[in-house]
């Protein structure tokens, strides 16, 4: 189903009725002083070069401000908090959307206003889910009269070039009807799109070690998972020993934005060893935007292959989604809006409002460009896996807020949305996207540099909608019983170190359900070490909410042994024991988890986890000792390893104790 847009059908007479003056009378504006709505953020490294042409076509895009948003956490929480007496109720997709949509006087006021302010009412265009409001073949010129700004050309040392305004004004009536207007102050916005950029949080690929990966983790020994993960491995760690079968009732997907997908041979190879009865089993394309299962001929195979070899093997037999966003058809690497767009037409902003920093622009108008959005196409699986991290500071206040928001409504519909925490401790991501290094923090300036010491948060790993995986590793020598496991923190090379993210969110407070356990780690800083407590924001939304392994996956790719490390791993091993737990659930005649996160938090769950007490994450570089310099391990929740690591047969009789 496609996001279809049409003249608003109140347009030429109503609009005359609300604008209108008696007779006589001079047309006075109603909406009260411009005031500021938002401001650019310092973006280092770009400089404002010149004035954006007055004539050059400009996109306009309203997103009106939804309503009765700040109810949504009490219901997301009365469906998600085990002590709830409505726990499991979740809502459909159709009541999600008529809860919050924008109020009509919302469309009316600010149709209203972009009529008076010269825009014919047939180019004044509403979306199907009254959240966007479009003006058809705006340029510069009308776009900077309507609000009160200028558009400038930012030019970075490599001759790249993006367009924004400094800040943008709306009449004081009109603007708390609108969350926020595009292309305006985003950074990096390109008007039709973007380069690629790689925000996915792995390592890079290393040669797999001399020895037989077959005969490690057999018969719930650790015997060399410490050097060479392998599926046994991960089925000791976690106690793995359910098999589903209600898979025709349960879904699972993995989402993934790589044109360089997998080879079915490679899936076969690993099978062939690990998991015979899948070989020949491929994952269940379900393509956003063009994407397809097709390689990308000018680039080797991506993580895509290990992940699906992982997640297919301990998940079996459940089928798996493979949510496969068409970058290549849309001219950029990710977006992280495309594949909630696809399965929540509320949230689509087909010719309605996508961030073209972020977002591409769909339909394309280009010659050659894509000419379709999958817009409310796909139904979402009970649990998505997401592998992708950048950086928080990265997006304006409004677009995250109304991300984090669109997370909040798919866990209302029982949704479980798992992001990975990011692969470089409490420090940026390394990703491309904001031009984040890994290891580098933020100074007090709110820049980004080697020297800074305020640590770097990820995103969306401190939305408090969705659950944050950390990552872990297997202790030297390890034995089940003897808390084999420690925060995964890796020495590359010459003083660089991977870990698995976390930290505290610079803008989302910390939420209900995790503030006792938040509390009490705060309390161990502040006794045992008090100094890092001036590195982040205390009272932030904390993450990671859980872990699992990312250090020495052994896997298949391009028909040769590899390793891979990172917590695009630990993702979908957590994804895969939740979709488990699902099953069991099912079959019980009850319904999937969902938002698992007050779940997974409380005090009846403490002892369905392996608690990570060993280890710490990365700091900033520009703090001393590096390795250590970010959050240590503790009893109880910690920003290293949240909750720990799972364990499936705990969790499977603790979530079937519940309605």
């Amino acid at each position: 189903m496609h996001l279809h847009l049409s003249p608003l059908s109140w347009a030429s007479a109503a609009l005359a009725v609300l604008i209108t003056p008696a007779a006589g009378a001079a047309l006075v504006p109603r909406w009260g002083h411009a005031v500021v709505h938002e401001r650019r953020s310092t973006h280092p490294g770009w400089e404002d070069a010149r004035r954006l042409p007055a004539d050059v076509p400009v996109p306009l895009r309203i997103a009106l401000a939804q309503q009765n948003l700040h109810t949504l956490p009490g219901h997301l929480l009365a469906v998600a908090d085990p002590e709830s007496p409505t726990y499991g109720a979740h809502w459909s997709a159709a009541d999600v959307a008529a809860a919050f949509a924008p109020v009509d006087e919302a469309r009316v006021a600010v149709a209203e206003w972009l009529v008076h302010a010269g825009f014919a009412a047939e180019r004044v265009k509403v979306s199907y889910n009254k959240a966007w409001i479009e003006v058809a073949g705006a340029t510069a010129q009308e776009v900077e009269a309507l609000l009160e700004t200028e558009y400038r050309i930012f030019k970075r040392e490599d001759g790249e070039e993006h367009v924004a305004c400094h800040n943008y004004s709306i009449p004081a009536y009109i603007a708390p009807h609108i969350d926020f207007v595009l292309p305006t102050v985003q950074p990096n916005t390109r008007l039709v799109k973007v380069q690629n950029r790689d925000g996915f949080a792995r390592r890079q690929l290393s040669p797999a070690p001399n020895v037989n990966p077959t005969t490690i983790g057999l018969n719930g020994s650790l015997v060399g998972c410490d050097t060479l993960v392998v599926p046994g491995c991960l089925k000791t760690l976690y106690n793995v020993t359910y098999t589903p079968n209600a898979t025709d009732r349960n879904t699972f997907g993995i989402a993934s934005f790589y044109s360089n997908t997998y080879l079915q041979s490679d899936l076969d190879a690993f099978f062939a060893d690990f998991s015979p009865a899948l070989v020949g089993t491929s994952p269940i394309l379900v393509s956003i935007d063009g994407g397809t299962i097709a390689l990308d001929p000018s680039s080797s195979v991506g993580e895509d292959d290990w992940i699906f070899e992982y997640a297919m093997t301990l998940s079996a037999p459940q089928p798996v989604q493979f949510l496969n966003v068409g970058s290549q058809q849309t001219g950029q690497f990710f977006s992280l809006n495309e594949w909630l767009d696809a399965v929540d037409g509320s949230y689509c902003t087909s010719d309605g409002g996508d961030d073209f920093t972020f977002d591409p622009q769909l339909p394309n108008p280009l010659p050659g460009g894509f000419k379709d959005h999958s817009c409310g196409t796909a139904k979402a699986p009970n649990v998505v896996s997401n592998s992708q991290a950048v950086d928080e500071h990265a997006y304006t206040a409004f677009y995250r807020q109304r991300q984090c928001n669109e997370f909040a409504k798919l866990g209302l519909m029982g949704v479980t949305v798992l992001y990975s925490a990011g692969n470089t401790g409490t420090s940026g991501t390394n990703t491309g996207l904001s031009g984040t290094q890994s290891g580098y923090c933020i100074d007090e300036n709110g820049s980004v540099n080697l020297n800074a010491t305020n640590f770097n948060p990820a995103w969306p790993a401190s939305c408090p909608w969705i659950t944050a995986v950390g990552g872990t590793q297997v202790k030297a020598n390890a034995t089940i019983g003897h808390a084999p496991e420690e925060v995964w923190n890796q020495d590359l090379t010459m003083g660089f170190f991977e870990s698995g993210g976390g930290g505290f969110s610079n803008h989302f407070p910390t939420p209900d359900y995790q503030k006792t356990a938040v509390d009490a780690y705060l309390k161990f800083l502040a006794k045992n070490d008090p100094t890092t407590l001036r590195n982040f924001n205390t009272k932030g939304r904390a993450y990671p909410d859980i872990s699992a392994n990312a250090n020495s996956f052994f896997h298949t790719e391009n028909g040769s042994a590899a390793i891979d490390s990172g917590t695009s791993g630990a993702t979908p091993t957590v994804a895969s024991i939740i979709t488990l737990v699902n099953d069991a659930r099912i079959s019980a005649g009850k319904k999937p988890v969902g938002f698992i996160n007050p779940t997974i938090y409380s005090i009846g769950f403490a002892g369905a986890f392996n608690d990570i007490t060993d280890g710490s994450n990365t700091g900033c570089k520009g703090l001393q000792g590096v390795r250590d310099g970010g959050f240590k391990a503790t009893s109880g929740w910690d920003p290293a390893s949240g909750v720990g690591t799972p364990n499936l047969g705990k969790l499977i009789e603790k979530w079937l104790a519940l309605p």
